[in-house]
């Protein structure tokens, strides 16, 4: 019997506009079924919970106490019952079933990438883009399931970060957290237990601990977050924000402590002081990419008055002077 008959005998049936015509159908229908394929074989798991839900709503109206018993008889309401009980189990069968085969929700997935002795470019879920600086990592959920864009970086990092409405994106490094919608900028975290340094080209971000903001960083703008745990801003050249991602090096103002650690994160080198208070002396200078290791040590030590030697079959290199700086 077609899905569209069957459900018409019921309802009429069910109304009483039945016809003798029509209940004789249903009743030779429903003898049927005991050796059959069963009451509801032809119908597809939609319309057995659809059809369960509709009899199961008539067979209650029709109880009410003000209707009498002559409307339908015995044998009706048996049929009726059976066909409600087996569409009301398929019913269920199908919730149940469509919960254990819905798509599973996805869980977080977290992702690591590292840089050794390179540059790396990093293409986030979201489409933003990372350039992890020698020595560097950075850590973030791949499915970015949270309903924020967030990372967590060691060493220095630059992000070039794509706009996405209601979905800020926070970069945690250390005890701070920049937060940002959509923007260009250079985190430098290398030595975190001195200073963490943000620096941004474009847009607008954020600064902030677990105590205080920093107030919003505009382009061209630097903000050192110190060990101390306070905030100090100051201008920075727009050429250097970037100048490491394309190879260079470039020192400005930085102490000689600072300048060996980037060293040795680019070409895999150790730098010892033999005197702690040469690592103070401020350093600027600029290096093209494919300037040798050694000529950039020969300049540094000419720059502050030092020597510089390598330790013989390592690649330890060992500092001292006598020269103090403040």
């Amino acid at each position: 019997m077609e899905n569209q008959r069957l459900q018409q005998l019921i309802n009429k049936v069910l109304s009483g506009r039945a016809s003798a015509q029509e209940q004789q159908e249903l009743d030779d229908w429903y003898a049927a079924q005991e050796t059959g394929k069963g009451l509801t074989s032809d119908l597809d798991e939609e319309h057995k919970s659809a059809m369960g839900e509709q009899l199961f709503e008539s067979i209650h109206q029709r109880l009410r106490p003000e209707q009498t018993s002559s409307m339908i008889n015995y044998r009706t309401w048996m049929i009726a019952a059976a066909v409600f009980l087996v569409l009301a189990s398929a019913a269920l069968y199908f919730f149940v079933n469509r919960r254990a085969y819905a798509p599973p929700v996805m869980a977080s997935i977290w992702k690591e990438e590292r840089s050794v002795n390179e540059i790396k470019s990093i293409r986030l879920p979201d489409g933003s883009a990372v350039w992890l600086n020698a020595g560097s990592a950075i850590r973030y959920d791949s499915n970015f399931m949270s309903g924020k864009r967030e990372v967590w970086v060691q060493g220095e990092a630059f992000f070039d970060v794509v706009h996405t409405e209601g979905k800020p994106f926070e970069v945690h490094t250390g005890s701070i957290t920049t937060r940002v919608l959509g923007t260009a900028f250079n985190i430098d975290a290398y030595s975190p237990e001195e200073a963490i340094a943000i620096t941004v080209k474009r847009g607008k971000v954020t600064v902030a601990d677990s105590v205080h903001n920093s107030g919003v960083l505009l382009p061209g703008q630097r903000l050192l977050y110190k060990a101390d745990g306070t905030f100090e801003k100051d201008s920075a050249i727009a050429g250097d924000i970037t100048a490491w991602t394309t190879g260079q090096l470039v020192f400005r103002d930085m102490p000689f402590r600072a300048v060996a650690k980037r060293l040795e994160k680019k070409f895999g080198i150790q730098l010892t002081f033999k005197d702690a208070t040469i690592g103070n002396c401020r350093i600027t200078a600029s290096f093209h990419q494919n300037t040798p290791l050694r000529d950039m040590l020969d300049m540094l030590a000419l720059a502050n008055g030092s020597t510089i030697e390598p330790a013989r079959h390592t690649n330890t290199y060992s500092i001292s002077g006598k020269k103090r700086c403040k």
